[in-house]
């Protein structure tokens, strides 16, 4: 019997590694074309070489033979107008986050977060700034350098032109790109310029990388654009819907010709020194019709105010000259939110569907929020392509739910200068990925207009808040309207009764200890310390069933030939001794509810997120809401088994494996010898599913594994070290099988025993 099922176990994997090779052979991923050569690098990001990247996501132009970067930004040749600005700081001091903007379009470029709490997690190079670096004779020129940066604290300014980088010479953006891929957080590094023509040194200590919750995604495809640019549409531009009865084509990027906004550069009014807190973009059409964007920062960076400190004040303004204007605008929402987390983290939906990484977020006032599923909107399978504004359904907010992050448009719901809005639309933009990583799918939301009578020399003005930061529930309740604000966003699903008070208890014990793996810990005493007396129960059910396994292999070989009355004998030898199969469950079904709200709180509570284990200074174990990665095999393995969206993924894990071996440990000192063949085989089955089952758990969060390790070493302690005490068996001799000895008296004392217990029953005879 055990041959057969080796026979089963090899054929099933055979077949099942068969299919997969059989698949990448028959349906063998596109290969990634290089980008056309752009001009503009940005020197913070490294070169991305092979597995990194593939992991990081899948819209990136990254190889390393045509050395782009996913930091390329807008190319050379409309260079002399591209003109940046920064809001804010990468000072967690000064401000909460630091938003690039730029003249294409007058959309946000990037938002970063300052919080320390924040770190990008995939990438672990040394950062010295977003530069907008553009190639010239010399070295790579400065495009602008954001406060709070690394290069702003050495001193480095737009205008300067980079020539060597720790003694290498950065020739062009590629180059410089490459420089600073190798380099490590908390490192010095000689930066070399050029300074009106003036050569000087400055010595720069890099930083790590922080979080950017709005970023250009870039592209797979060859760039057509006549301006070199590789990214998807950027965050929060602005286009016209319809003007005078034109409206824009039926292509959702696509602009009414001669009315042209998102894709092209507006002009900046007034000096950046004159306010830093704020930034004016303009641009005046054909016929006389003006655009105006002013961004400005919130008021205040106090989490404790009501902006929250993750807040822009976004005003649009419409004017018209020499004649009445009748138009509507569109207004897109975010985009690029980060993708940490997509292979190793399923997202639960509300509506049983399946949740993308990025998924439009819409709520109106007095209603639940509505996640629409970035799958459902590339595969067109929206049943409310659009969703309409009306007087009686206010619109709170609209914007894009990922993991741990989020962005929205709010509305200003009072005054003359609330938005008159008509509809809400979910949108994709960006390539589709391959079939295996559609769910990295880049979307958006649209806020459309009513249309809009401007009369000549007047203007309509409309204003909105921004929100790009964490999903932390106390955060998001401060924006929307009150009552329907963003704070449903995190979501647990039906398990989120045990979520929150767990994610609670595991705050209260971080605040006291200082680290979220020893509260992991903690949580595990306290849960098991509550759940004892139902353990022990557990543990009295196994041991009574144990020792009545030899009548109970009496009772089947005296009537194998008669099942009724087998499993008559057998229940009245349990009722007999008073002993329940099903006692042992009972601590399964409550385990459950607590697995699924741990598994829950880590791949929802932002807090969690790169909490490390030890020290995030290494990579093992630097983050609680992942797998522990402790070695990158994806050189070794095949790739169907090893990319992100394989069985294993890119590292081998080891907790795993410990818990599942732990799990098997648990299961042989629990579980009774077996009394005829079908039980033999029936755990033997289990056995080989405990191995499928560390397949399907391969890549849950280390902090899970961490539970259940702690949870199976008290478990397995508790079978070794507690007293027994068991009644005699019906017959008056107690069988004793050493195994329920605790450790250390397995040996003589048992053999004692046995011996005098059956001195005793003969005296009785």
């Amino acid at each position: 019997m055990d041959r057969r099922y080796i026979q089963f176990f090899a054929i099933s994997l055979t077949i099942v590694v068969a299919s997969q090779l059989l698949q990448t052979w028959l349906f063998p991923r596109p290969p990634q074309p290089a980008a056309k050569a752009v001009a503009t690098i940005d020197p913070a990001a490294p070169v991305a070489a092979g597995e990194k990247a593939e992991r990081q996501d899948n819209a990136a132009v990254r190889t390393a033979e045509s050395g782009t970067t996913d930091a390329v930004v807008a190319g050379a040749s409309s260079s002399a107008r591209r003109i940046r600005r920064t809001l804010g700081s990468l000072d967690p001091k000064a401000a909460r986050m630091l938003v690039t903007l730029t003249s294409r379009g007058a959309a946000v470029e990037r938002i970063e977060l300052a919080d320390e709490k924040f770190h990008d997690q995939d990438d672990r190079s040394g950062y010295l700034g977003h530069l907008a670096v553009e190639t010239v004779d010399g070295g790579c020129r400065v495009g602008v350098v954001g406060v709070g940066t690394p290069a702003a604290r050495a001193g480095l300014k737009p205008g300067d032109v980079i020539a060597r980088v720790g003694g290498t010479a950065t020739p062009d953006a590629a180059a410089l790109a490459k420089v600073f891929g190798t380099t490590k957080p908390g490192r010095k590094v000689a930066v070399e310029v050029m300074r009106d023509g003036a050569a000087a040194t400055l010595d720069v200590t890099l930083d790590r990388r922080p979080l950017e919750v709005v970023r250009p995604e870039y592209r797979t495809a060859p760039v057509e654009d006549p301006d070199g640019n590789p990214h998807d549409p950027l965050s929060f531009r602005l286009s016209l819907e319809s003007r005078e009865g034109r409206n824009r084509p039926t292509e959702p990027l696509a602009e009414i010709p001669g009315c042209e906004l998102a894709d092209v550069d507006w002009e900046i009014e007034g000096d950046a020194d004159a306010d830093p807190t704020r930034v004016r973009f303009t641009r005046t059409l054909p016929g006389g019709l003006t655009a105006v964007k002013e961004y400005r920062l919130a008021a205040s960076a106090d989490e404790s105010a009501g902006d929250g400190g993750y807040g822009l004040e976004l005003t649009v303004e419409l004017r018209a000259a020499g004649k009445d204007a009748t138009v509507s605008y569109a207004l897109d929402g975010p985009t690029g939110l980060p993708t940490e987390g997509w292979w190793y983290t399923q997202r639960v939906a509300r509506d049983w569907g399946s949740l993308a990484v990025r998924d439009v977020a819409v709520r109106f006032v007095g209603k639940q929020s509505a996640i629409i599923s970035g799958l459902k909107v590339v595969g067109g399978a929206l049943d409310f392509p659009a969703s309409a504004v009306g007087d009686g359904t206010p619109l709170s907010f609209a914007g894009v739910d990922a993991l741990y992050f989020a962005a929205a448009l709010i509305p200003a719901r009072e005054g003359p200068d609330a938005p008159a809005l008509a509809e809400v639309r979910p949108l994709a933009v960006g390539d589709v990925p391959a079939a295996a990583r559609k769910k990295l799918i880049d979307v958006t939301s649209r806020l459309v207009s009513r249309d809009l009578v401007i009369p000549a020399g007047g203007a309509i003005t409309h204003r909105y808040g921004i929100f790009a930061g964490p999903k932390r529930p106390e955060l998001l309740a401060k924006y929307g309207v009150p009552g329907s604000a963003m704070d449903d966003l995190v979501y647990y699903g039906w398990f989120g009764w045990v979520a929150r008070p767990m994610i609670a208890l595991l705050h209260a014990l971080h605040s006291v200890i200082g680290n979220y793996g020893l509260a992991v810990l903690l949580l595990t005493v306290f849960v098991r310390a509550a759940m004892f007396p139902v353990s022990r129960k557990q543990a009295i059910s196994s041991q009574k069933m144990q020792e009545l396994q030899p009548e109970m292999k009496a009772i089947n070989e005296k009537f194998k030939d008669d099942a009724p009355k087998k499993t008559q004998a057998t229940q009245e030898l349990w009722r007999k001794h008073k002993y329940n199969p099903m006692g042992g469950c009972l601590l399964v079904f409550i385990q459950v509810p607590i697995f699924m709200g741990l598994y829950r709180s880590l791949a929802t509570d932002v807090e969690l997120r790169q909490a490390p284990l030890f020290s995030s200074a290494i990579r093992w174990c630097s983050n609680l809401a992942a797998p522990d990665m402790l070695w990158d095999w994806s050189k070794v393995l095949p790739p169907f088994l090893t990319a992100p969206e394989g069985w294993l993924g890119p590292f081998l894990n080891v907790f795993p494996l410990v818990t599942i071996g732990l799990f098997l440990w648990q299961q042989k000192l629990f579980m009774p010898p077996a009394v005829d063949e079908q039980q033999k085989v029936q755990q033997q089955v289990m056995n080989y599913m405990m191995w499928f089952m560390a397949l399907m758990f391969f890549k849950v969060p280390c902090g899970l594994c961490l539970y259940f390790i702690a949870s199976s070493l008290w478990g397995i302690a508790e079978r070794l070290w507690l007293p027994k005490t068991l009644p005699a068996t019906a017959g008056g001799v107690r069988v004793v099988d050493a195994a329920f000895v605790p450790a250390g008296k397995a040996g003589a004392n048992g053999a004692a025993t046995a011996a005098r217990e059956k001195r005793q029953s003969r005296k009785k005879k």
